[in-house]
């Protein structure tokens, strides 16, 4: 008798329903992913990931039921062709053309031909007989070398396009954090580059640097000092080399010398941030659950709420332009004409 975890998300909690059934082999040789169907409302339901492909060449959104959209102009959006059911949870572009995107069941999808067409690299639905570890970012530095983060301290990592996607060992990393007495598997929600490391954050504060250059396990990991104790849902390296994290019941900070000193945000809301945008009218947008929309000009200690009636919760966003957001969450993906009179 075996175990299936099924993993449902309840703000930034995972929760696991256990299901008994018969394994009839201890070893699945072929995938279990199953082709995402085909449905006319693919753009109007949960969108969990986005991506603006690199010269104005499109937009992409990934979501539930191995949904992933794709549109040249942000106004016709056609269904992407996908070999899986599963939830996905975040899309990578490095051009016009390659992308990743990862989900539940611990899936990495990739795509040449800017997000037309999908197959399947990477899968591991049950672990060893572990419980499931789904991935929730994913990054690449060039054509070559990528990671892929999820719950439980997962990080994978690729030097070949993801034809072989291997983790990372953490066994110094679990010893460093324990000494820390912190949670020395932190689930991952966003990783980035900084410089010539990697920058991971995640829950219970955890803001991790990777140097893959490191000579040694013990120099490999740093511990960036956390502002704040509960979950961090996202980071984001502005143009101007300036930081943003942001997560659980509105928590933002900000860091101007690369994650040494954090100054906090207000934002008076204690709703979810789940996405940060730059614009080029030096205004930073946060998007959030319950219709949150969340303006911060450039050197302002504290955002405004922008007016928003609706209680859609968004979770990624792109720029259309300085006054124009395509955003994706709850019901889809959607417009916003930002009022900047308002």
């Amino acid at each position: 008798m075996g175990q299936l975890f099924i993993f449902f998300k309840k703000s930034h909690q995972y929760i696991a329903v256990v299901v008994c059934l018969l394994l009839l082999s201890p070893v699945i040789a072929e995938s279990l992913q199953k082709p995402a169907v085909m449905s006319s409302l693919a753009s109007k339901v949960l969108l969990t990931g986005s991506a603006k492909l690199k010269s104005n060449a499109g937009y992409v959104g990934v979501g539930v039921y191995g949904h992933i959209i794709y549109s040249a102009d942000a106004e016709k959006w056609t269904q992407a062709n996908t070999p899986t059911q599963a939830l996905l949870t975040n899309v990578f572009f490095l051009d016009e053309n390659l992308g990743w995107a990862t989900g539940h069941d611990a899936v990495i999808l990739h795509t040449k031909d800017g997000g037309k067409n999908w197959q399947l690299q990477y899968e591991d639905p049950i672990p060893n007989g572990d419980i499931p570890k789904p991935l929730l970012d994913v990054f690449f530095q060039d054509k070559n070398t990528g990671y892929a983060v999820g719950a439980y301290g997962l990080i994978l990592k690729t030097v070949n396009g993801g034809e072989d996607w291997v983790s990372i060992d953490t066994d110094a990393l679990y010893e460093k954090l324990l000494n820390l007495d912190m949670e020395p598997e932190p689930g991952f929600n966003s990783v980035k580059a900084l410089g010539g490391k990697i920058l991971l954050a995640g829950e219970l504060g955890t803001i991790l640097l990777y140097d893959p250059a490191a000579v040694d396990e013990e120099s490999t990991w740093a511990v960036v000092n956390s502002p704040y104790v509960g979950t961090f849902f996202g980071l984001k390296a502005l143009s101007t080399g300036e930081l943003f994290i942001y997560g659980l019941r509105g928590n933002v900070y900000h860091s101007v010398d690369l994650g040494k000193h954090w100054t906090k945000i207000e934002t008076s809301v204690v709703a979810n941030i789940y996405d940060c945008i730059e614009l080029t009218n030096v205004k930073t947008i946060f998007l959030g659950a319950g219709g949150t929309v969340l303006v911060l000009n450039s050197g302002d200690k504290a955002t405004q709420k922008y007016p928003y009636k609706r209680f859609n919760t968004f979770i990624s966003g792109q720029v259309i332009s300085d006054s124009e957001l395509l955003l994706f969450g709850s019901s889809g993906v959607s417009k916003l004409q930002m009022d900047w009179s308002k």
